[in-house]
């Protein structure tokens, strides 16, 4: 009868097992109110058992209780063994007899046993081998043997020389079988969320990913049935990340990007979702009562949390972010594909209007895109037809006299004509198309410094360089070689820089400046005063001339100050100056009588394609 109730028992606990494994794959045990299910789960099996029990006289009953109390504890830890032998306990003190004190015993003491090789099985990596959970299920069953010599009378002795035996054989190799096929379980789900974290889960901020924001997106497309609370989508892109990360390298940039995360989620609600998408994108989705005035109180809430400093160590930063907005579902058959196309076209509006501010998407903002796009293809070939132009503006000194010319491009379009570089340069420059046209640009001016009949005169060219182009590797020997591959005097050329090509990494970009400098090319500073304007690196780096912005020369006859400011820098270090957007005569008088201060502009004349601009030279500057 022994066998019979064992294997009862075992039955019992395998198709606890199958419990088991579906409670766990939904993460029940590990939350307090998974426990007590499974506390009493557990309680219940042995009841079971008690049902139908081995009967050795009146009030003396065996079963497998001691299996279930111990696999209770050693799987569930404390809780879990404690519901489920107190629900068991009550049972058995209910059906009451002789033997009640020494089966209450045996259910406490046994999940007792259970949770003490819980807590090893802890420490030990949570996994016991066959032999350590052999001999769990042996000691359980000896202190059970032993609490049995309390019955009344022989009747404990007479048990133990009944079944003893078999109990010694079997018990501990059913405990330790199922102690191992719970194991597994265990490492099976917690292998399931390594993998869940590992593809839903952004392992430097800890928050959920492009997958998984992906995925809710589904989740609430599928389940809309128009009647649900309108829902937003928020992508967040920190303005300006590349250059801190380029100076303060990727540890202190994935802090920063875990303190971004951190600093967002106190401002988000129980309905939301954070995630983080790639290096400097993060998104919110709303996914609930995401009304016009919801979604203007959580961007004004995000760009207001960082007008305080982000501390990563014993640094600081002042960050801000560019937020694209759009509203969900538009349509039966809006897809999650469609909704992130949609933010990421707000986005990028937010990120050409100068950034730190949020923009919401409108229709017309998806035909632009798409215009975008097709610019861009177009562009493309361009440069493959050969349909770029090389366009001059004069440059001329204080007596009015042509000293040189900034070199600009143009696009011939087949169909639309003369293109302005301001409807497709910007569009270059988000891509590796500005490294092209830079090239085209700067190959052309060489071939047009020895064509005649610029080949003996003094006249120098500008020339524009994109950041993209000079951090290229081998820039500066590209330079060299086209230099010597024409026969150009690198004295006749000057590269027009940005600030903000100065500032992002230092080093690197003395030593390029140094060695170009040092073969006769000169360097102008464009758009000074609108960038990041440091006297620092004036004196660090070979600069010779800074190029005032039309900006500040347009209101110069009203008020002179900033520009009598950047003139008097430049004296004082020595420098050229050119000033473009001189379009008036009282812009001229201004800038005339001012120590070496070349002057640009639609006053002189505006672009022209190189051969017009050539065959217009007075005779005495050729």
């Amino acid at each position: 009868m022994d066998i019979i109730e064992l294997v009862h028992n075992t039955a019992l606990l395998i198709a606890l097992l199958a419990l088991y494994q579906v409670l766990i794959s939904r993460r029940l045990p590990h939350s307090r109110n998974g426990q007590l299910i499974f506390g009493l789960l557990f309680g219940l099996a042995a009841i079971i058992g008690m049902i139908d029990p081995v009967v050795h006289s009146p009030g003396i009953i065996f079963d497998g209780r001691s299996i279930i109390m111990a696999i209770a504890g050693y799987i569930g830890g404390p809780l879990v063994a404690g519901v489920s032998a107190v629900t068991a306990s009550l049972y058995r003190l209910w059906l009451g007899g002789g033997g009640a004190p020494v089966g209450t015993a045996v259910i406490l003491v046994s999940a007792a046993i259970g949770v003490l090789f819980f807590y090893i099985r802890k420490r030990q990596g949570n996994r016991l081998g066959p032999l350590s959970l052999f001999g769990f299920g042996l000691l359980v069953q000896l202190l059970m043997l032993a609490l049995y010599t309390q019955l009344p009378g022989e009747a404990g002795w007479q048990v133990i020389d009944a079944i003893g035996a078999n109990i010694l054989l079997f018990y501990p190799l059913a405990t330790m079988l199922i102690a191992l096929l719970f194991q597994d379980y265990e490492e099976q789900e917690r292998d399931k969320q390594m993998l869940h974290q590992l593809a839903y889960r952004d392992p430097v901020s800890g928050l959920p990913n492009r997958s998984a924001l992906l995925a809710e997106l589904k989740h609430c497309l599928d389940t809309d049935d128009g009647e649900q609370q309108q829902q937003a989508l928020c992508l967040l892109n920190i303005d300006r990340f590349k250059r801190l990360n380029d100076a303060r390298g990727h540890i202190i940039g994935d802090a920063l990007l875990h303190a971004v995360g951190q600093r967002l989620i106190p401002l988000l609600g129980s309905n939301t979702l954070l995630a983080r998408l790639s290096a400097d994108e993060f998104a919110c989705l709303l996914k609930s009562g995401a009304s016009e005035g919801r979604i203007r109180e959580l961007t004004t809430a995000i760009h207001d949390t960082f007008n305080r400093p982000l501390s990563v160590g014993a640094d600081e930063f002042d960050l801000t972010v560019s937020v694209g907005v759009t509203t969900l579902p538009l349509s039966e058959n809006d897809e999650p594909g469609e909704v992130m196309r949609r933010a990421d076209t707000a986005l990028h509006h937010a990120k050409r209007g100068g950034g730190n501010q949020s923009v919401h998407f409108a229709p017309g903002m998806a035909k632009h895109a798409e215009n975008q796009l097709q610019l861009e293809r177009e562009l493309r070939h361009a440069i493959e037809a050969d349909e770029l132009r090389l366009f001059l503006q004069s440059q001329l000194n204080g007596e009015g006299r042509i000293i040189g010319a900034e070199a600009l491009v143009r696009w011939q379009h087949p169909q639309r004509g003369l293109i302005p570089p301001g409807l497709f340069i910007p569009l270059a420059e988000e891509s590796d198309l500005i490294v092209i046209i830079d090239t085209w640009v700067f190959t052309e001016t060489c071939r047009l410094l020895t064509s005649s009949p610029l080949a003996h005169s003094e006249l120098r060219l500008s020339v524009n360089i994109s950041p993209r182009h000079f951090y290229q590797p081998g820039f500066s020997r590209w330079v060299r070689d086209t230099l010597a591959s024409y026969g150009v005097d690198p004295r006749r050329l000057t590269l027009e820089i940005t600030e903000g090509l100065l500032i992002e990494n230092l080093s690197e970009t003395a030593a390029k400046m140094q060695a170009l400098s040092a073969l006769g090319l000169r360097f102008s500073v464009d758009d000074f005063g609108t960038g990041y304007s440091s006297l620092a690196y004036l004196k660090q780096l070979p600069i010779h001339e800074l190029k005032i912005d039309k900006v500040f020369i347009q209101d110069a006859p009203n008020d002179p100050t900033l520009v009598e400011s950047i003139l008097a820098v430049a004296s004082h270090m020595q420098l050229d100056v050119v000033a473009e957007g001189v379009e008036t005569p009282a812009h001229a008088e201004l800038l005339r009588c001012r120590h070496r201060v070349y002057q640009q502009g639609y006053l002189y004349g505006k672009p022209v394609a190189a051969a017009e601009w050539l065959q217009n030279l007075p005779q005495g500057t050729r």
